[in-house]
């Protein structure tokens, strides 16, 4: 965590330059860039959410690329004038937590404006009048894109601007420039670009400003299988970040239409199993019989808004025959023993059981588990 904290205190001077000094609920420093003098307005705000740090780092990244200079930065700089706040909600971060330090979430805080974090950002709007916003966030490794189950690297959203899903010219922008920006990073993430699904969330950030005319672009870094630290979708993201930039200054979401972001995959939210193992064989005084195993990664607290991927806390969900019930990964283990009887596998159980190979190998499952996460 240190590290993200280190990287935000080297932005100080250069093109970006601090503009607004904000406070968190706890006193916390809250830090807004400008950057650039044109005419066409973006703001981008990260960590709104504690718990979400590849999105600040991916900010931080593509404000790097327009401090390093070069031509197409120059010509995004002239362009475009970029506010940035890198993390909105320090308190949050510090607690490792999606929400602020009262408790709130600051992404349904935009009517009410209850958190000191929630009224700077709209302070910050109302200083500004944006033509763009760049809302970034971070997802759980549970969501996919792709059959066979693939995470989504990136998922993007125009939110809704009311009930009735009008499609209003900032929203028309926002769809447009999505679709422009999805066909930038086919060469990297191609097929694994989703959108989420648009229901209005009137109490939400994203949707407020569609309402009050900004073209709001929702993008969340999502994962990569063997890359725990997320580096593979921090940098995607940040190429999408540049991308959006490029675009916003080019006008070039123009040459889109609304049916290319329409046909973006929908992002899912993957209800299966980590694991299924088929037909292992269970010794037991009782009697012997053949059973499936179905084993998924579990939030080790009752703060459903933790990120299960953070953790390693696979559990037993699923025993009997379960046919073909959707897993990342199933396993036929038909000749493989369970080392144990009847009474060492249950529902809610750690999935640190043991198996034996046809050649007398032995497996720990959990291993297993935590070796093909990392």
């Amino acid at each position: 965590m240190d590290s993200v904290l280190r990287e935000l205190e080297q932005i100080s001077s250069g093109v970006f330059r601090e503009v607004i000094t904000g406070s968190s609920y706890e006193g916390r420093c809250i830090r807004v860039f400008r950057g650039g003098s044109g005419r066409v307005k973006v703001l981008a705000w990260s960590q709104m959410h504690g718990n979400e740090p590849t999105s600040t780092l991916a900010l931080m990244d593509a404000m790097r690329y327009l401090e390093q200079g070069g031509s197409e930065a120059a010509e995004i700089l002239s362009l475009l004038t970029v506010i940035a706040i890198p993390m909105l909600n320090p308190d949050g971060y510090i607690r490792y937590d999606r929400r602020n330090a009262q408790g709130i979430d600051v992404n349904r805080d935009a009517q009410s404006l209850i958190s000191p974090e929630a009224r700077l950002l709209m302070k910050v709007w109302e200083d500004y009048k944006p033509d763009f916003a760049l809302n970034l966030h971070d997802q759980e490794t549970r969501y996919t894109s792709l059959q066979p189950l693939t995470p989504s690297l990136l998922a993007m959203l125009a939110p809704e601007c009311n009930y009735e899903k009008s499609v209003t010219p900032a929203r028309e922008r926002a769809m447009k420039a999505i679709a422009a920006i999805s066909d930038d990073l086919q060469g990297i993430a191609a097929g694994r670009i989703a959108k989420y699904d648009d229901v209005y969330t009137p109490t939400a950030f994203g949707d407020t400003f569609m309402k009050m005319g900004t073209s709001s672009i929702l993008i969340e870094a999502g994962s990569e299988p063997d890359d725990p630290r997320r580096n593979k979708p921090r940098s995607a993201m940040s190429k999408a970040i540049i991308s959006a930039l490029r675009v916003m200054a080019s006008g070039r979401y123009n040459d889109y239409d609304i049916q290319q972001y329409d046909r973006l995959p929908l992002n899912k939210d993957f209800d299966g199993y980590d694991l299924l193992i088929k037909g292992i064989k269970v010794i037991d005084p009782l009697g012997d019989y053949t059973t499936d195993i179905a084993i998924r990664r579990v939030k080790t607290s009752c703060n459903q808004e933790d990120f299960a991927d953070d953790f390693d806390d696979f559990r037993i969900l699923n025993i009997g025959c379960l046919g073909d019930m959707p897993a990342v990964k199933t396993v036929d283990w038909q000749g493989y023993t369970l080392r144990g009887s009847h009474s060492d596998i249950y529902i809610g159980r750690k999935a640190d059981i043991e198996t034996a190979t046809p050649d007398g190998e032995i497996i720990n499952v959990l291993n297993l588990l935590k070796t093909d996460q990392h």
